[in-house]
């Protein structure tokens, strides 16, 4: 659908036009939050029925750019994950994202930096916090934060949206296997 379509159409088109409203010079930092907050309603408000989203769910797409805003730079991205998929510990480079469920179960497990291994010169995440998104559940990850994804129970029907092209920016991904380690928590001081 043409990005001028799709602004008119259903659900979509409202929280859209309500991004575009909120989202002024692009430099509010309240702004993942503001997206946070449309994005939930957006979700809880919209129809399996409507056309844009039974196509999406009936093309079944891993990734679709369902819209990109040509004023702002912003992208909205329409996801929909068989069980089991997975997306290794990533960050979003200088940009913020926001991700919203659906449909199913999906864990993003969230990670602190905590610097390089001199011995092996791997990365060493620390698992921070655990986030599950089910139904009408919306996070955002803003500059800084490395999250892996996995969806727990899908298909998942997943809305990503992205403050920039991703494709842009230079992003961080790390594989725990090859050239990052999972290290435990450190122990609060008492």
């Amino acid at each position: 659908m043409e990005p001028e379509t799709l602004l008119q159409t259903g659900s979509l088109g409202r929280y859209l036009s309500n991004v575009r409203d909120a989202w002024g010079d692009g430099t509010d930092r309240d702004l993942p939050f503001k997206v946070q907050a449309l994005m939930r309603e957006f979700l809880t408000g919209t129809r399996r029925d409507e056309p844009w989203m039974a196509e999406m769910i009936a093309e079944g797409n891993i990734a679709k750019e369902l819209y990109r805003d040509v004023d702002h730079g912003f992208i909205q991205m329409g996801h929909v994950q068989p069980q089991g998929h997975i997306n290794p510990p990533h960050d979003h480079g200088p940009c913020w994202v926001v991700y919203g469920a659906y449909s199913g179960r999906t864990e993003i497990v969230v990670y602190a930096h905590r610097g390089t291994d001199s011995t092996t010169g791997k990365a060493l995440l620390e698992k921070r916090d655990v986030h599950y998104l089910e139904p009408g559940v919306v996070y955002p990850y803003v500059p800084g934060d490395i999250h892996s994804v996995v969806v727990l129970e899908g298909p998942a029907i997943i809305f990503r949206f992205l403050s920039r092209d991703l494709t842009q920016v230079k992003r961080a991904y790390y594989d725990l296997e090859r050239d990052a380690t999972l290290v435990e928590p450190a122990a609060a001081s008492a």
